[in-house]
């Protein structure tokens, strides 16, 4: 884990004394030493760099293509031997080895997971790229004009630190908080504040600021083979996937709720570790919430491999009760409702000596349910396959099978055109359209049409497995989380790990057949087939979920009361231009009366909001930097 960041002026200038705020801003990200480059009208920093490192201070000779880097490199060996580096180099010099090969081509090149940004003396350009999926971080503030200039950072907080970018709110995210949507790829809460979106490169110069995508997303090309192949080639890249994140080192634990996702990365972190210390298994329990307990299941597979298991009382939290501190790690809103259980287990992984944390993060997403394939037997005319998917997908998950054909089958089955149609009419009825956002605000903002679109475009996909796949691994949400994650386990001096957003798992599952995807009534077959033996069968086999969204609901009314009485009270003047206040007190009191998740969510987000507007107005509140943890005292 480091933290890089950086200011260009296209005037020139000497900014030594503004990059030592920028890095103290972004100190919990880095383990190792700092190091700083300076060049006329260009400052750079890296912290976290590694011991040793070039450029340890503003005044330390400098090198000829300066780079800065947070991340990992996988095919370094390869991008080594085909730019004849030697084994020793650095990824710093890789990478501008990589940038003086293939220009702005270089990005495409590098496998992994990485933010970085490097200067083209030559050219006079300062070249910037970011992962495919947008697992590291980076925003940057564009001041255009003869005076002006350009800073980045991988986070918010380290632009903060530079008196001249300013701290006003974003109406169009507070458009998207409150009803709920995630904000572009591009945009963060804040005007003139940018997010390099994930797999695009940027430029840099007198010119201006360019950026483009160099990846997208495409299935691989799956040859021939049988089931069990199949499973054995999605069991070697998930295993070389977890091996590419134990490379850095550092002691490894892994997130573990009982599904199949975390239990499938729990077994193959104990595969890859059996001749050592296995991993430290990170639990949330829920005994006084049973709907949201998967006690059961996290402990076959905690018995399974013989782990060590760290359980967090998770019904004893209080969701609001650091929520300022959290606002601050942040940068501000965050949509992540259970972010308060990520809180509670980044503190005990640190407690428990863990650097680095895997989980088994939306691998059904990755993996995909395949429900689409009914629709694809129905067009295909596999009137008898598709009555046995659907009759074993309805008893497996306590639906009937008129409910499974109705809406897997028959809905998919109209044309587009008329489920568009359809969907118009609800809207113009006002349906589809959240009810607490001002109406005036929806309209400027055009969300109606937004949500049309984005819905237009989830038609267009419906009934087709692969189409569908794809189409929710696209969305801007995921980066959002991945930051969110990341800045979460930063302060706590741990480094995420997502075996299952390696790209040549997702992109090998993307071209899967359908019928790897669900068989039998089972989704996701192909996981569960893959990871025969190294998870128990009540889990490998299990098709419920525990709703976590129940744990907020019924936490923040059993703690929260005197933050949910200030929304009514000292909350309304801030709250008040953004929502319908008639609608947001009926949401107020039905929650009084009958805790219901939708409410609570309504109720979580006003209170988030609240507070980050009270802490842009005032500068306290969450904009002071709360404490930094010392590890193992939680």
């Amino acid at each position: 884990m480091a933290a890089i960041g950086g200011i260009w002026s296209p005037g020139g200038g000497a900014f030594e004394s503004a990059l030592l705020p920028m890095a103290e801003a972004l100190a919990h990200r880095g383990k190792g030493g700092r190091r700083f480059f300076t060049l006329e009208g260009l400052g750079l920093f890296e912290e976290g760099a590694p011991p040793g490192a070039s450029g340890v201070g503003p005044r330390s000779p400098q090198p000829e293509a300066p780079v800065v880097f947070d991340g990992r490199i996988d095919n370094q060996e390869e991008l080594r031997t085909e730019l004849d580096l030697p084994p020793e180099a650095s990824v710093e010099l890789l990478v501008a080895a990589a940038y003086a090969r293939w220009q702005r081509g270089c990005a495409e090149r590098l496998q992994g997971e990485y933010a970085f940004a490097l200067w083209d003396a030559r050219r006079g350009i300062l070249y910037l790229a970011r992962d495919r999926f947008g697992v590291r971080p980076l925003s940057y503030f564009w001041e255009p004009g003869g005076g002006g200039f350009f800073a980045f950072a991988s986070e918010i907080k380290g632009l903060f630190a530079l008196p001249e970018v300013p701290r006003r709110p974003r109406e169009s995210a507070i458009v998207d908080f409150v009803a709920g949507m995630a904000a572009e790829a591009s945009e963060t809460p804040y005007e003139r504040i940018f997010r390099l979106p994930p797999a695009h490169w940027m430029e840099v110069d007198r010119e201006g600021v360019r950026s483009q995508r160099y990846w997208t997303l495409g299935p691989a090309t799956i040859g021939e083979a049988n089931d069990r192949e199949m499973a054995e080639e999605l069991h070697r890249r998930l295993s070389r996937a977890v091996v590419r994140r134990l490379r850095s080192g550092g002691r490894a634990g892994v997130l573990l709720s009982g599904g199949i996702d975390s239990s499938s990365i729990t077994g193959l972190l104990a595969e890859q570790l059996a001749d050592g210390r296995g991993p430290e298994v990170i639990a949330a329990v829920f005994p006084t919430i049973p709907e949201c307990d998967e006690s059961a299941f996290l402990e076959a597979v905690v018995a399974h491999h013989g782990l060590r298991c760290h359980r967090v009382r998770a019904d004893l939290l209080d969701p609001l009760g650091e929520i300022e501190q959290w606002l601050y790690r942040q940068d501000g809103l965050v949509l992540g409702y259970n972010l308060f259980l990520n809180v509670a287990l980044y503190r005990e992984a640190a407690d428990a000596g863990v650097e680095r944390i895997f989980d088994g993060f939306d691998g059904d997403t990755v993996v995909s349910h395949g429900v689409e394939r009914l629709a694809e037997l129905a067009r295909g005319g596999r009137w008898r396959t598709l009555s046995r998917e659907a009759r074993l997908l309805a008893a497996g998950h306590g639906f009937s099978a008129a409910d499974v054909w109705r809406a897997h089958v028959l809905r998919p089955a109209l044309p587009a055109w008329a489920r568009q149609a359809w969907f118009r009419i609800r809207q113009a009825g006002g349906e589809g359209l959240p009810p607490l956002l001002r109406r005036g605000l929806a309209q400027r903002h055009h969300l109606a049409d937004r949500i049309f679109a984005a819905r237009r475009l989830s038609l267009a996909v419906s009934g087709s497995v692969q189409r569908m796949h794809r189409h929710r691994l696209e969305p801007a949400t995921l980066a959002t989380i991945f930051e969110g994650l990341d800045k979460e386990a930063a302060w706590w001096g741990i480094e995420p790990a997502h075996p299952f957003f390696d790209p040549e798992v997702v992109e090998w599952c993307l071209g899967l057949p359908s019928a790897q995807k669900l068989r039998d009534g089972l989704t996701r077959h192909v996981l569960r087939e893959a990871v025969r033996g190294i998870v128990p069968e009540k889990v490998r086999l299990r098709r419920d979920k525990s709703d976590q969204s129940q744990a907020l609901t019924l936490l923040l009314h059993r703690h929260d009361q005197a933050q949910l009485q200030g929304l009514m009270k000292e909350d309304k003047p801030l709250l008040e231009p953004y929502w319908e206040w008639a609608e947001l007190e009926k949401a107020w009191h039905r929650y009084q009366g009958s805790p219901n998740p939708a409410d609570c969510m309504t109720l979580w987000r006003a209170k988030v909001l609240a507070l980050w507007l009270r802490g842009l107005e005032s500068g306290k509140g969450w904009m002071e930097r709360p404490p930094r943890p010392k590890r193992g005292t939680g």
